[in-house]
This record gives structure tokens, sequence and C-alpha cells, in this order.
């Protein structure tokens, strides 16, 4: 799973490096990825330590929280990719939501992902240290070792997630129906000159990518449901553990695999070469400038020394012509 966060990382430094994927969805795709790696990073890190049995209670409860978090995170960010596509299909640009700056929306969007998760979260933690009897609706977390298993994993981590992938779903079928009404509605999409065109076009092209990441999550969905109902079921596991590991290289090609993306690196590449050579040849300028100005000063101080020594010598002949007479 190690490997899956590697390609991870690798998708979001790629986003992160090219200003021209920095726009609000370029930023949505890098806050879900960056969710993802810190729940895969700990839950591989949590697997390790179970394995070499080198983890205590107290260390596996925290773990189980930032994992919890980091993946419900990760949904809702998913969520939001889908309302977003949704949103942009629908037609209600006049609407408040569209008149918000890009920022104003990222903005409204982290706390919508990253705070309803918080408040789950918090509800699992004071449910686990309150004190309560064992219960099967509590997490026991601690009785049970590491992360939420049973009836408690049902409520706290499938529930919400099943919640938000039926969500996703109706937000790509409504998309759907709206593009095949654009088609059929908007000449102005014909013409292969309008902006509107374009921008369509784009969108559908997200639309995609969208699809695909929700087709590679759901089916990693699919298949920890299907081991969390078949515990004993070792061949499962491992298909699951397998698929895991190849997430975060399937993300990769997905966003980062393409000519559009290509492109933009090495338009990237020849800028910082440009930039570079310029900052060379104005460096080199600079200190032509100053070579050349101290060679003047250097040639003013050694035409003064001329002068004075000339003058100096002229001045002693004299004085000894006038000793003499």
């Amino acid at each position: 799973m190690l490997i899956s966060c590697l390609f991870i990382l690798a998708t979001v430094a790629v986003y992160a490096w090219l200003p021209e994927l920095r726009n609000l969805h370029g930023r949505v795709l890098m806050a879900y990825l960056l969710s993802l790696f810190v729940g895969f990073t700990f839950l591989a890190t949590m697997q390790i330590l179970l394995t070499i049995n080198n983890i205590t209670v107290t260390t596996c409860v925290y773990f189980t929280f930032v994992i919890y978090y980091s993946l419900l995170a990760a949904f809702f960010w998913l969520n939001v990719m889908c309302f977003d596509i949704w949103w942009t299909f629908s037609g209600k640009r006049g609407k408040s939501l569209e008149k918000m700056s890009l920022r104003t929306r990222f903005v409204a969007y982290s706390l919508y992902a990253f705070g309803i998760p918080t408040v789950l979260t918090a509800l699992l933690v004071g449910l686990e240290f309150s004190g309560l009897p064992p219960h099967p609706l509590l997490p026991m977390i601690r009785q049970q070792g590491c992360f939420i298993y049973g009836t408690s994993k049902l409520i706290y981590l499938y529930g919400p997630i099943s919640i938000l992938c039926i969500a996703n779903m109706t937000f790509f079928v409504l998309t759907a129906v709206k593009i095949a009404q654009i088609k059929k509605q908007t000449s102005v999409l014909k013409s292969k000159d309008s902006s509107t065109h374009d921008q369509h076009r784009n969108d559908r092209q997200r639309l995609l990518l969208y699809i695909k990441l929700l087709a590679v999550m759901g089916v990693s969905w699919i298949l920890e449901v299907v081991s969390a109902i078949y515990p004993e079921a070792e061949d499962i596991w491992k298909f699951t553990d397998a698929y895991n590991v190849l997430i975060g290289l399937i993300i990769f090609i997905i966003f980062v695999c393409k000519r559009k993306i290509f492109r933009l690196i090495k338009k990237r590449i020849k800028q910082k070469f440009r930039r570079s050579n310029n900052e060379s040849r104005e460096l080199k300028e600079i200190v032509d400038k100053r070579m050349r100005r101290w060679q003047n000063n250097s040639n003013q101080r050694a035409s003064l020394e001329t002068i004075r020594t000339s003058i100096g010598v002229d001045s002693d002949a004299t004085v000894r012509n006038t000793t003499n007479v």
C-alpha cells in the first residue's frame, strides 16, 4: 500500500507544480488525494506494526482515529467532485454558489469535506472514551483490536460512505441526463469555434475523469465490504490488498498520463530553462558592467598616477635647475 501512496503523492506533486492545474478542480483533487494519502499511509504503517507485533493499544487507537478521519474526508471530497460537476451542467450559474469566487467556493467545500468528518470523528472518540458499558453500537476499539469491526464498523464507516456513494451515483445520473439534454437542445455546441463548446467539452472530459475515479474507488469499496462479510476468505483479502496497492498507480495513470499533462510539463520545463538562461544572462551582464566599471576606474587611477608622476618629475627638474643657477 505504501507503493500506492508514492503514486498518489506523485500525482499531487504534478498538480501542485503546474500552475494551469491549480484551479478549483485541481485543488479539490489534491485535497482528495492528500486525504487518501494520509489514510493509506497510516493504514499501511499500522498493518506493518501489527505484522511485527510491535504496536500498543494506545497507538492502535490513535491510528484508528487518523485513518477513520482521513478515509471519511477522502470520500467527502469525492462527493464534492460529484456535486461540483453536477452543478457545472445543471445550468444554475446565476445562483449564489456560482457568484462566489473560486477561492470562496474552495473554502466552502473544505468546510464541508473536512468539517463533517471532524464531527463524526469527534463522535467516535467521545463514544470510545465515554465509559459506557460495552454495547454493539459503541466503537469498542480497545476491546476489539486495531480499527473498528462488526456492527460499529457498519454504523460509523460503512453507513456514511454508503450514503455518499449513493449521492455520487445520483449526481452522475443527473449530470448524464443534463448532458443529453444539452446535446439535443443547444445548437451552439455544434460550433467548433464556440467558446461555449470548448467549455462544455472540457467539462465532459472532467466528468469522464471523475467517473473513472469513482469506478476505481467503488471497486475498492465493494471489495472492502465483501472482505468484511467474509472475513475468513483469505483469497478475497489478498485480492483486496493487491487492488489497494494498485489504486495509486491507477489514479496516477488517469490524472497524469495524458497528452495535455505531458504538454504542460514540457512547457513548464522550457519556462524553467528559459528563466534560468535569462537569469544567467542578466547575471553575466551585471558582472560585465562591474568589470568594465572596475577597469575604467583602474585606467583612471593609472592616468592620474601618470600625471602625478609627470608633474613630480617636472617639479624636481625645475627645483634642480633653480638650485644650479
